[in-house]
Order: structure tokens, then sequence, then C-alpha cells
């Protein structure tokens, strides 16, 4: 049970990246002064060239629709077994959809690395390490864990 739980917590977790990635996916393309902030910020940090971050925003745009729609579902099945959760006692509905959302976790996940799967050829080996660091210490989100 406490496997269970923690790997649901995880997968919260991972879920809660892929949504804040797609939706900075969606932002539209300007001049640099107007880019948003993650971009910005990942070129400064990887050392981007202006090919190569416009590369990463076309894989990040191309699901973006479909990411965001995943999203939605995956949103509204937590939504449904937290309430299935505090006021069904039928242990059967509770865990089909436990079910249903740790699916939805599951394929988030999979269009996570599938999203960094076609990124990763665009960065030099040396660029792919340092986003390996930055994703480590929490640094392609809101929320920064310190580095310890």
């Amino acid at each position: 049970m406490r496997w269970t739980r923690t790997l649901v917590a995880f997968t919260l977790a991972l879920a809660a990246g892929v949504t804040t990635v797609a939706g900075a996916a969606q932002s539209t393309q300007g001049p640099p002064s107007l880019q948003p902030r993650w971009e910005s910020r990942l070129q400064q940090q990887l050392g981007l060239s202006d090919q190569q971050l416009q590369a990463i925003r076309d894989v990040y745009q191309r699901d973006a629709g479909a990411k965001r729609q995943h999203g939605q579902q995956l949103r509204q099945a937590q939504a449904e077994l937290r309430h299935l959760a505090l006021t069904s006692t039928d242990n059967h509905a509770i865990q089909a959809k436990q079910d249903d959302v740790e699916r939805l976790m599951a394929q988030s996940a999979q269009m996570r690395t599938s999203t960094l799967r076609q990124v990763a050829p665009i960065l030099t080996p040396d660029q792919r390490e340092k986003l390996v660091l930055l994703m480590e210490r929490g640094g392609h989100g809101r929320h920064r864990r310190q580095a310890s």
C-alpha cells in the first residue's frame, strides 16, 4: 500500500511537470524580447542557438493540442477519484477510477519521454548534460528545489 501511494504521488508530480511544459509549449513565437521566459531561460542556461531553440519550440508545439487535452482528461479523472474516495463506499468504482488515473499518468510519462527523445538530438552532448542537471534540480518548473 505504501508503494502504491508513493507511486501515485510520484506520478502526480510528473504529471504536473508535463502539464507545465505543455502549457509553456503553447506559447506563440515572437521577437526575442517577447519570448516566453522558459524559452529565454533555457536558451541562456544551455547556450542554445536560435535554430536549436526554434527546433525545440517546434517539438513542443507539434503535439501541444493532444497534450493539453490529455492534461484535461487527467485532471478530470483525478478530481473524480478524489470525489469518489471521499463520498463513495463502492470499492470497485474507486479502484476502477484509480486504474484510470494511473493509466493516464503512465501515458503522461510516455508523452514526456517521447518529447525528451525528440529534443535530445537537437542538443549537443554538453547541452544534454546541462539539461539533465537542470531537470534534476528542478530548474524546469516554477517550484525549484534547493541543490544539495
